[in-house]
């Protein structure tokens, strides 16, 4: 599949459920955050919520691994995690609820929403830099 000049196709990660998850994440995030051009603050935030991710989606995957498709953008990173099982989207970003903090995901992403597929669903998770060029 050809894509735009300065447009990267998606990375995808599938791991094992278990203690890998969040190292993995994390150090795949931050290296496509930094390709993204997101600004240091920006790149902790998706670090975040990659952790929190890790930590909560293989509770809600459908089979033994947590998949996240990566796709960086100009000062942007999208994730899309799953699939999960039905139901597993909103749980996901429910069980994300830190007590006196609230739910770090939807205060740190600029865009969430989860996408049905079948018998399965999608989380989608946006970040962007508020300076990103149009």
């Amino acid at each position: 599949m050809a894509h735009p000049e300065g447009v990267d196709a998606p990375t995808t990660v599938s791991i094992a459920a278990g203690p890998l998850v969040g190292p993995i994440l994390r150090r795949v995030v931050g290296m496509l955050a930094a390709r993204a051009d997101l600004p240091l603050d920006r790149l902790d935030d998706a670090v975040l919520v990659a952790d929190l991710i890790a930590a909560r989606a293989p509770a809600h995957v459908l089979h033994g691994t947590v998949d996240v498709a990566f796709e960086p953008g100009p000062r942007t990173l999208s994730l899309r995690v799953g699939p999960l099982r039905p139901g597993g989207g909103d749980a996901l970003v429910i069980d994300a609820a830190v007590p006196g903090v609230g739910n770090v995901i939807e205060q740190l992403a600029d865009e969430l929403r989860v996408a049905p597929e079948g018998e399965r669903e999608f989380l989608h998770v946006r970040l962007e830099y508020a300076g990103a060029p149009n």
